[in-house]
């Protein structure tokens, strides 16, 4: 829900050097000096691994597409922020931006952008991804304007950033069976303590470690996923403790599954299998303890995206995934797992136009030619025979660099926009091969499957686009102060000091009296909303992110195809 900070994903953190603005010709609305072509000036935001964007063969396909020249903007995302407040304040948008701009601009600078919606019938490529991918204009809507047009991963992502992984070489050398209830799990990590599993001779093995949440509430790669034991849907669009489960927005800060889920975690930091920092420790030192020493792991079990991406390359293989485990206290509760797959899939506001832009039909060309197959899987992942080879119409396979020194994820960022691009990647026809490291996240997912299964894609999550008008927003967030500080001080207190029986009752007035119960009634009247919108444009996100159509298939080289 947009209302509260948004979370990083493992990687993703996007640090940039500097504002440039490459200028081939013209001042904006100009003709370029043969006196033929429109210059449209795009603004773009991008990782600082990328290349300046004329360099990357693959723009050339836009300006053939717009018959125009392309004028780029390039400015770091640590400065534009700055740099858009100050644009949006003077009225003075790129023609076209990639990135830039969102639901948090919308509501006070809408009239600077078209309405794209008023404009598919120019825009053929876009309007049949809206039609082949119904949520994808779902989540580009506000307030019945598309005012940015998304990216649409589909088939090339996972439906959760969040994984639960354990040592399976430790579990192997101390002669232990996977763990598939809390009890079990808490058995391993004693086990894991005092058995030396990593075989170093030193006491040093951190049987269980993860990010806390902060003041401001649960994130990503918290461990309150574990409450998909007693069937309470964690998602990645929720509010601080909202859930839903029928259509019915509840909330589990004041649950008895959220009660037994933290004297669970009491009864782990008691038995000393929970990193003694790990309140305190930041994310560069608990990314360092799981990437262990050269060959030796620390940490046993861990929450994050991929084992690779967690362990590195170098561990990541000891590490397998776990599904989600059984709460002793509720052995027959239908279990489910943390589900953020309608933000990963759909990426709201990856392009929009400026109303002001004086090539207008021009710029429109631009941002339709990226719902093309082949600038959609150029800009996802680089130009045709640099980051990509084209087998022929609508076939492509990934290709790595040259150069071993540079690894999947540097050399994608290096030549394209990577995730940061708008496009439909994997549309009807489309074949695409991957290699290993981009595909290991669905192997990861998978493990899920039963509990994602539990799910009603439909009506059992809430969803990161929902919005909230101005009102709602500003009663949700003044109340949510007090609710946020009072949860999460009482988390830490709870886990480490045990004293959540004799508090429960006083923190449960608490909350009420800070408002939770209005915070569950704004919540449920914007997730009507959405729910509402889902319906008028025929979405089912249970086959959209299930679609039967959309093929993966393992291939004997290691690589992957995918294809629908």
């Amino acid at each position: 829900m947009k209302t509260r900070r948004s979370w990083w994903r493992a990687g993703a953190a996007v640090a940039v050097t500097g504002s440039l603005v490459l200028t081939a010709c013209g001042s904006d609305g100009e003709k370029s000096p043969d006196g033929e072509k429109p210059t449209v000036t795009v603004q773009v935001i991008k990782d600082a691994r990328a290349k300046p964007m004329a360099e990357m063969p693959w723009t050339k396909g836009l300006e053939e597409a717009c018959g125009c020249t392309i004028t780029w903007q390039e400015t770091a995302a640590s400065s534009w922020q700055q740099q858009k407040q100050a644009s949006l304040a003077a009225g003075e948008i790129a023609d076209v931006t990639i990135g830039g701009y969102g639901g948090g601009d919308w509501g006070d600078y809408n009239t600077y952008f078209v309405d794209l919606a008023t404009e598919l019938e120019a825009m053929p490529n876009l309007k049949a991804t809206f039609e082949g991918s119904p949520y994808s204009r779902v989540v580009s809507t506000w307030e019945g304007k598309v005012l940015g047009a998304p990216g649409v991963n589909t088939g090339i992502v996972a439906n959760s950033s969040a994984h639960l992984f354990i040592n399976k070489q430790w579990l192997d050398k101390l002669g232990l069976t996977e763990p598939t209830s809390w009890s079990e799990f808490k058995a391993v990590l004693e086990a894991f303590k005092t058995g030396d599993p990593n075989g170093n001779g030193k006491a040093d093995e951190v049987p269980f470690d993860f990010l806390a949440p902060s003041a401001d509430g649960w994130g990503w790669f918290n461990p309150n996923v574990l409450l998909g034991s007693h069937g309470i849907t964690v998602s990645g669009g929720a509010g601080n403790g909202m859930y839903v489960k029928d259509g019915v927005v509840k909330n589990y800060l004041t649950d008895p599954a959220y009660k037994d889920f933290i004297s669970y975690m009491n009864e782990l930091w008691d038995a000393d299998v929970v990193a003694k920092d790990v309140f305190t420790h930041d994310f560069s030192q608990y990314i360092s303890r799981l990437k262990g020493e050269g060959e030796t792991a620390l940490v046993g079990a861990t929450l994050w995206w991929t084992p690779s991406d967690a362990f590195g390359s170098q561990l990541g293989g000891q590490y397998i995934t776990l599904p989600s485990l059984i709460a002793d206290n509720a052995p027959d509760a239908k279990r489910t797992w943390f589900f953020n797959g309608d933000g990963l899939n759909f990426i709201t506001n990856r392009i929009s136009v400026a109303s002001a832009a004086k090539n207008k039909e021009a710029a429109l060309k631009i941002v339709d030619a990226f719902y093309t197959p082949d600038i959609s899987i150029q800009a996802r992942f680089g130009s045709f025979d640099i980051g990509v080879k084209k087998n022929g119409e609508k076939d492509y396979t990934v290709i790595a660099s040259d150069d071993p020194n540079i690894n999947a994820s540097d050399w994608q960022f290096q030549n394209s926009l990577s995730d940061g691009a708008p496009g439909w990647f994997v549309q009807p026809g489309v074949k695409l091969t991957l290699p290993k490291e981009q595909f290991e996240v669905r192997g990861v997912d998978a493990v899920y499957e039963h509990d994602f299964a539990n799910i009603d894609l439909n009506g059992d999550v809430i969803y990161g686009g929902v919005t909230m008008t101005a009102d709602e927003s500003r009663e949700y967030s003044l109340n949510n102060t007090g609710i946020s500080q009072t949860a999460m001080a009482k988390f830490a207190e709870w886990v480490t000091k045990g004293t959540i029986d004799q508090d429960w009752d006083g923190y449960v007035a608490d909350l009420e009296r800070n408002k939770l119960a209005d915070q569950v009634r704004i919540t449920q009247g914007a997730y009507d909303r959405y729910r509402e919108l889902m319906k008028t444009n025929n979405v089912d996100l249970n086959t959209e992110l299930n679609d039967p159509n959309l093929q993966f298939t393992e291939n004997a080289d290691g690589t992957a195809t995918v294809s629908r």
